[in-house]
């Protein structure tokens, strides 16, 4: 197991990769002036991946520091 900065760097660099394909997807909607608009995700997997190694990180940085008190 990594050391608590290692696995925090990581967090973070996970995090802001998962940031940028959020904003590259906001910045690719067009604007409608329908009603109503679908927005079909480009990167919804690659977001969907990144989360979810987010979460598994945090959740063992939560774990470490439980065990610290």
């Amino acid at each position: 197991m990594s050391n608590r900065s290692e696995i925090l760097t990581e967090y973070r660099q996970v995090n802001e990769q998962l940031d940028e394909l959020k904003a590259t997807e906001a910045r690719q909607v067009e604007p409608c002036h329908h009603e109503t608009i679908t927005i079909e995700p480009k990167y919804g997997r690659q977001m969907q991946k990144l989360s979810a190694k987010c979460d598994y990180l945090n959740m063992i940085l939560e774990a470490m520091a439980a065990s610290e008190d």
